[in-house]
Order: structure tokens, then sequence, then C-alpha cells
């Protein structure tokens, strides 16, 4: 690494912070428009790229804050710190996240975004012990990232793109594969609904296990025991990863498993990748007669009926094992249930087999990115 140099990201390019003047940022006016907002939760939830949204602002909204380009790198300083993903698009982003525009000539964006993806622990000790830990613009004037010539920038991130760029890839396919499932979901149990069907309880169909959560000293990072979850903090898209394991488990969920957060916010909904235990924030659901899709399907369709949880009287919403049971269905034949879950599950598992695809290719990009970033892995150009 002889001939890497240090610099800093405002010597090859622009790092500004984003723009949000208004407040409150309650004032609906500012929102609605046809120009894309974008926050902290959005850039962690992202896979390199930024490729969906969840708000817009008006012109009102534009006119307080600023329009950043596509291909902006986005660095999150305050509340979920020096996460990072690229604009794939032409967005607005608040003061809670900085914008960096790369000199080409100077360094490659693909390369200045793995620099950051291998530095984030060290940023992320520089908002520890803060009542909201947070970083600001001034942080960056007084660190030096190691950059190699531009060809070799290029050469290195090539490799690390080449995998991003399948992980993205095969989420993209599962996403659509997804829409399949739901649109047959909505064919045959919505348009084609039998008024005759049965009315019942989600109970009547459907075993639903609270989670419980185990001694706080049984909890570990080091494989022993049983994968825990707790909360809906790992859900990300489906098949959640945790990086908790317990040796004192007390509530199970098997693999398939439909998971759904039932404590601030409910009704957040995953599926369990293998056998694990669940917390008190989690219930874990499966039908009495196995049918994993249909499950996971239906429960994505009572969002509405756990939307109506939240905030009922408390600061954060919550529903117990006998309102769970309790929410008001239709129970369909079983033939119709068969039928759907034939077609249904052949498209599951192959979402699975995609996600065990981008689980391995994610652990060779992450086992690549130190030993390219530190030199220990050289590039032929």
């Amino acid at each position: 690494m002889s001939d890497w140099k240090e610099q800093r990201l405002t010597e090859v390019g622009i790092l500004k912070r984003g723009r949000s003047r208004h407040r409150p940022r309650y004032a609906f006016h500012l929102y609605g428009g046809k120009y894309p907002f974008i926050q902290t939760g959005e850039i962690k939830a992202a896979n390199k790229f930024i490729n969906t949204y969840g708000q817009t602002y008006s012109d009102a909204g534009l006119a307080q804050s600023k329009l950043w380009s596509k291909g902006t790198l986005c660095i999150t300083i305050a509340a979920n710190i020096a996460e990072i993903a690229i604009l794939n698009f032409d967005a607005c982003f608040p003061d809670s996240v900085l914008g960096f525009i790369p000199n080409k000539a100077k360094c490659d964006l693909d390369f200045v975004y793995y620099t950051l993806k291998y530095f984030k622990k060290e940023l992320q000790v520089f908002g520890d012990g803060s009542v909201q830990d947070n970083i600001n613009l001034g942080t960056f004037e007084h660190i030096k990232f190691p950059l190699p010539r531009l060809p070799e920038q290029r050469a290195i991130a090539g490799v690390l793109s080449s995998l991003d760029d399948k992980i993205d890839l095969l989420h993209r396919q599962n996403r659509t594969l997804e829409g399949m499932a739901e649109a047959l979901w909505r064919k045959m149990f919505v348009e084609e609904a039998d008024p005759g069907w049965m009315k019942g309880k989600l109970g009547d169909e459907m075993d639903i296990i609270m989670g419980q959560s185990p001694p706080g000293n049984s909890y570990n990072e080091n494989k022993l025991g049983s994968l825990f979850f707790q909360g809906r903090a790992e859900f990300g898209y489906r098949f959640p990863d945790a990086r908790l394991y317990c040796t004192a488990p007390k509530r199970y969920a098997k693999k398939c498993d439909t998971l759904v957060s039932v404590r601030a916010p409910v009704g957040d909904i995953n599926m369990a990748f293998e056998d694990c235990c669940v917390g008190r924030g989690l219930a874990a659901v499966r039908h009495n007669k196995g049918f994993i899709s249909y499950t996971f399907y239906k429960i994505r369709s009572l969002k509405d009926e756990f939307d109506s949880f939240e905030q009922q009287g408390t600061v954060f919403g919550s529903i117990g094992k006998d309102e769970f049971n309790g929410i008001d269905t239709f129970i369909a034949p079983e033939g119709v249930i068969q039928k759907f879950e034939n077609n249904a599950k052949p498209i599951d598992d192959k979402i699975f087999a995609n996600s065990i695809q981008i689980r391995t290719l994610s652990r060779l990009r992450d086992t690549l990115l130190p030993k390219l970033m530190s030199g220990e892995v050289k590039i032929k150009q």
C-alpha cells in the first residue's frame, strides 16, 4: 500500500450536509409532491443503492431543501450513524445526512462507498457517548482515508461491485416473485372469494406462539445455543438476519414460520430462515395444517387489522395473544387453500433459494472487503 495516499473526502469531491430548514417537519404542505425525500432509515435499509422511497416533497418542500442528483453517496450522521448508500434517482434528504459527489478525476464513487463501509465501525466510534449518537460534517474534515491510484480504485471496486450487483439482482427478483404470489392471493381470496365461506377467528386456523424473552445473561454473539430474535429490529426483506444467540430459550419458531412484531410497531411481518427462539416483541404463526405460504400471505393481508392496535391510548402499540387469536377472518375450504399452496410454495421456495445465494455472496463480499482495502489481496488491473 506504499502508493496509497491518505486524503480527506473534501479533497476528492464535494461533501455537504442535506437540508430541511422547516421546523416542525410535520408541516403537511411540504409533502405529497413529485420530489423523493429520503431519510436515514431508508439509507440503512438499502442494499448499496437506494431504489425506493416512502415520502415525497412538494414544491414548497423542495424550496426549503435541496435536490441531490442520482449517484450521490449518502452518509447518515444522526440516529443511524455511518450508514451509507448511493442514490439511484434525484432526491432530497435532511440535515441528518451528508451528500458526497466525487471528483471523477480523483476518485471512484464505488471505491469511496466501500472505503466508508470498511471504516464504518471507526466512524461510529465518533458518535458514541452523546445523548443522541451523532457525528457531523466537521468530523470528516479531520479524517483521512487511504486511496490508491484511480485505476486500482476502479479494479478493487469492480470486484466488490460485481458481487453487490448480483446480490441486488437477486433481491429484485425476490420482490418480483413475491409480487406474483401476492397477486395470486388477491385473485383467489379477494376477487374470487366466496361470500359463503365460513366466518371465524384467526386462532381457528392458526397456532400463535407469543415470544418470551429468556434471561439477559443467556444472550451471546458467539453462536452458542439457539438463534434469537426479539422485536422487529432485525427485519429487512424476507428471512431476517439475527446476530444474537441464546443458551436459555423460552419460545420457539420453526423454519418458515411467519414472524410478526407484536410491540412497537405492531404488524411488521417476516419469515423464519431456520428454527429459532423468539423474544417478547415477536410472535410466530403457523397454520394448524402446515400451509406455509398461505400463512405468510394471509398474515400480510391483515395489515389494517394490525395497524388498529397501534397507539391505542399508549405511546407504543401492542397486541396480546387473545387479541391476535380473536382477529375476525374468513376460513376458506381446505381444497382452495391447498390449490393456493401448490402454486405459491414453489415461488416461495425460489425466494428461499435466492436468499441463500444472497447470504453466500454477502459473506464472500464481506470477507474480501478488508483484504482488498488493506492491500492483503491485490487485483490485477
